[in-house]
């Protein structure tokens, strides 16, 4: 198969919020993307507070769900075949490998529970794959925005996670019906201050400028790195506690 010359850019950056410095505790947060011909596979997720393994669940999923499902396109499958089931089914797999490592630790499959929220996105179309909270936005080139909001649990601390028992039903995917010129994920830490009131759209204030630099940056390292240190400013503290993880893809 001839590889198609992307236009995507991918930047990305976990780290660790307040309460978890404070604490000497590590960032719970991970993020991973990768391009198969013109289309764009990127992930985050976030690692359950009161799990004690879940910063590496977090870095698991992440890392293996990517892998599998470029495996998958790279074998042929289709946009619609990963929507029709095949990204159900590689979740199920990566759960089940999970599951064994839980099993070879003395550990069981909650302690590395985690959030997931990522994209499938290709030159007319995609979808957004979600489960729990974070939150992911698609900016379409006619001005829009499409947003897979946060879901969570009955209670204001509970949401929803690969480990769980009922995690089929509570996989949610979102159609984006049309090109997009970029694609943002971020953990639940990032949107008290990259999203607007009520999660309406993103915050434009915040979101132009980092955008803004990222796509005059001279090299996805350097914009890594400026990411980063953006999210670790210690301004931060006083909005949130939370671990913060932010991925931009943008189309040149």
């Amino acid at each position: 198969m001839t590889a198609v010359q992307t236009t995507w850019r991918v930047f990305g950056a976990s780290v660790t919020g307040k309460a978890h410095l404070d604490k000497a505790i590590a960032c719970q947060d991970a993020h991973a993307h990768a391009i198969v011909g013109d289309v764009l596979l990127a992930i985050v997720c976030d690692g359950a507070g009161s799990a004690r393994l879940s910063e590496q669940g977090a870095q698991f999923i992440a890392t293996h769900a990517v892998q599998a499902l470029a495996g998958r396109l790279e074998q042929g499958a289709t946009l619609q075949d990963l929507h029709d089931g095949a990204l159900a089914g590689t979740l199920a797999q990566v759960r089940a490998a999970l599951d064994d490592i839980a099993r070879a630790a003395n550990a069981t499959l909650d302690d590395y529970a985690s959030t997931v929220v990522g994209v499938v996105m290709g030159k007319d179309a995609g979808f957004f794959f979600h489960l729990g909270d974070g939150l992911g936005v698609a900016q379409l080139d006619d001005g829009g925005e499409r947003i897979s909001l946060p879901a969570n649990g009955e209670y204001a601390n509970e949401t929803y996670f690969l480990s769980g028992a009922r995690w089929r039903e509570q996989l949610r995917l979102l159609a984006i019906p049309q090109t997009a010129r970029g694609v943002v994920l971020m953990s639940d830490g990032c949107m008290p201050f990259a999203m607007s009131k009520n999660n309406a759209g993103l915050y434009a204030p915040f979101m132009d400028a980092v955008q803004g630099y990222l796509r005059t940056v001279d090299s996805v390292e350097l914009g890594n790195a400026a990411l980063a240190a953006t999210l670790a400013d210690p301004r931060t503290h006083q909005i949130t506690g939370d671990d913060k993880t932010l991925l931009l893809a943008l189309r040149a």
